[in-house]
């Protein structure tokens, strides 16, 4: 508008020339702010009539305000169109800015906007005429004319400035805000320290510069051997605060060339650029003691302990993928392995996994193709020799390596998500034998842990034995002390649901190595304590008094005293007593003393304590009926 000279006076006015800015300044927030909420064609055809309108009424205001001293007529179909061309092309702009942002979009845009503004300016002055008259005066005020153009000029510097101030601010707030998605991206939540990808890409530079300077580095495996157990017993913030508690230590742990990260779950990985195999050594030593030392947790201490395997690149593989799976070979060798918890890689662990995962198959195949069986070994009374029972055992016939011990093959299904499957077949394949069994004859299946404590187990008990048509009573369940003591207060809710149908129990490898009774037998105990538990019980539970006098008998048997705790009352005295029991302890004898010197208890009537079954221990216990325990002591405070 400075520039342009009509060949008459004018001058402009510079209320009008402020709010042709000032429409445009509203006209585009509202603009964008329309294309934006009102998504799709709709939106943008909005925003771009309010853009297009916005620049009309920039263009035509400001025209207004340069006032001339001729008339001025205008072309009313040339301003229509200027104002359709504004409102299309910001139209076209605006859907263009709402597409994903590439540089060839950025470029559509900026042209459509710049045309949307050039063409409605220049289709609007062409539709402007000024009349001129014949000797019209010339009136033109150049000092006006150049303080509006330095307040123009001021203005859209300002607005440029705070442009780039804005861009550059923006920039900046970009990059802080990639910059912490990417870290979170690429770190663990919980333990801040790197992820899966993190490592993954630390696994990659490794392998590349280990090309490069020929030097060897070392991946490390580690997983925690006690953190599901902590988890159980104590709670998963417990269990938190262990993994936060060894990422804290690896990180102090780090040297140069070192590097850890967390996979997920209890499993860590470690790196390390090998220089002698005594400074790998280390590192694996200086692991073991993070993992080893005691963690407090509120007012008691854990420890974790960890398997660790270790893989060498390019000696033990010659690319990540394979050195990660030997990495972990040798990890989960360790796991299993009862005395040592490092393990470097070796060849043969490849060749004991290949033919572990191959074995795995080939079950896959014999359950498909039916070529697993069931034996039944008879059960019989043994005072009269009638059959009572059989007991169902799994049996496989491997094509190349023959019979396969049943107790492989629960392995090798637990390994390979099979057990489940493989439970439910052979409970329903033995129910369903049984059922064409004429008489009372009771059919006996084995359960393992992992079937036993499934949410749904009572429910496939009863499904089987409705489609079977086998009466509960004749279906005994087998399990053994390992599955109790796995999740006790499941086994129990478990136990009392199949109880519930009908269904019998039996406890299966009782006396076994991982029997009670195996401790009894093997370790030198002097003394059997029954818990406290077993005495409370005792007065609403007549078993309970069974219990105990079997218990004495097997202690007495194995040279051993028994001593029964928790003894409060004269009938619990009495009832200990007649059961055999040679000690007792409780506050029927007294609360516990400080600075206690001396106590005895008197037999009744002054005479010798009597000999044990055993007749090596003194029995201290007398009837309740007539006989009041009586202290002789010194020096209790």
């Amino acid at each position: 508008m400075l520039a342009y000279h009509s060949g008459a006076g004018g001058h402009l006015a510079p209320v009008r020339t402020a709010l042709s800015l000032l429409v445009i300044f509203l006209a585009i927030p509202c603009a964008v702010g329309a294309a934006v909420r009102l998504s799709g064609r709709g939106g943008c055809l909005v925003g771009g009539t309010i853009l297009g309108l916005g620049i009309a009424g920039m263009h035509y205001i400001g025209m207004e305000a340069y006032r001339l001293d001729a008339p001025v007529t205008w072309n009313m179909p040339l301003v229509v169109l200027s104002i359709l061309i504004g409102i299309g092309l910001s139209t076209v702009a605006l859907k263009l800015a709402l597409q994903p942002g590439t540089v060839r979009r950025g470029i559509e845009m900026t042209l459509a906007m710049s045309g949307a503004v050039a063409g409605l300016h220049f289709t609007g002055m062409a539709a402007m005429h000024v009349v001129m008259r014949p000797a019209m005066p010339m009136m033109h005020d150049n000092q006006q004319f150049q303080m509006i153009g330095f307040a123009v000029l001021g203005g859209s510097l300002l607005t440029i400035i705070t442009g780039i101030a804005s861009y550059v601010i923006d920039g900046s707030l970009r990059r802080e805000s990639y910059g912490e998605l990417h870290r979170m991206a690429m770190s663990d939540a919980l333990t801040g320290l790197p992820n899966r990808i993190s490592f993954n890409e630390r696994l990659a530079e490794e392998v590349s510069r280990a090309d490069r300077n020929d030097r060897p580095f070392a991946i490390i495996g580690i997983d925690l051997n006690k953190f599901k157990e902590i988890n159980d017993t104590r709670g998963h913030a417990a269990g938190d605060t262990v993994l936060v508690t060894l990422a804290e230590r690896f990180c102090a742990l780090l040297g140069e060339g070192e590097f850890v990260a967390r996979l997920g779950g209890d499993e860590f990985v470690a790196l390390h650029r090998m220089v002698d195999d005594s400074e790998l050594h280390g590192f694996v030593e200086r692991i073991q003691q993070a993992l080893n030392q005691p963690i407090p947790i509120d007012d008691y201490m854990v420890t974790s302990g960890g398997s660790i395997g270790v893989a060498v690149y390019p000696i033990d593989a010659t690319d990540s993928e394979t050195l990660i799976s030997r990495a972990d070979m040798a990890m989960y060798r360790a796991k299993n392995d009862l005395h040592q918890t490092v393990w470097f890689y070796e060849s043969s662990l490849d060749q004991n996994i290949r033919e572990r995962r191959a074995l795995g198959d080939d079950l896959k195949q014999a359950m498909a193709k039916r070529q697993l069986s069931l034996h039944y070994q008879v059960q019989t009374v043994v005072a009269t020799g009638e059959v009572s029972g059989y007991e169902a055992l799994l049996r496989w016939d491997h094509p190349t390596r023959g019979h396969v011990p049943p107790l492989e093959i629960l392995e090798l299904a637990d390994e390979n998500g099979l057990i489940i499957q493989l439970g439910e077949w052979v409970l329903e394949q033995a129910c369903r034998t049984a059922a064409g069994w004429k008489g009372n004859i009771c059919v006996a299946v084995n359960m393992s842990a992992s079937q036993f404590l499934e949410p749904s187990f009572a429910e496939t008990v009863k499904a089987v034995l409705g489609r079977t048509g086998l009466p509960a009573s004749r279906l005994v369940i087998e399990i053994t002390e390992e599955t109790v003591q796995r999740d006790r207060a499941r086994a129990l809710v478990m136990a009392q649901k199949v109880h519930a149908l009908g269904v019998r129990f039996a406890l299966d490898q009782f006396g076994g190595k991982g029997s009670v009774l195996s401790a009894l037998r093997d370790f030198p105990f002097d003394k059997i304590k029954l818990d406290r538990l077993v005495m409370q019980q005792v007065t609403t539970d007549p078993k309970v008094a069974e219990l105990i006098r079997a218990v004495t008998i097997a202690g007495h048997v194995l040279h051993m005293s028994v001593l029964v705790q928790g003894i409060e009352t004269g009938d619990q005295l009495a009832l200990a007593y007649s059961e055999g029991c040679d000690e007792g302890q409780g506050y029927l004898f007294g609360p516990p003393a400080y600075g206690v010197t001396a106590m005895a208890v008197r037999p009744a009537g002054g005479g010798e304590s009597s000999r044990s079954p055993v007749g090596q221990t003194s029995r201290r216990f007398y009837s309740s009926a007539y006989f009041v325990p009586r202290f002789e002591s010194s020096g209790i405070l």
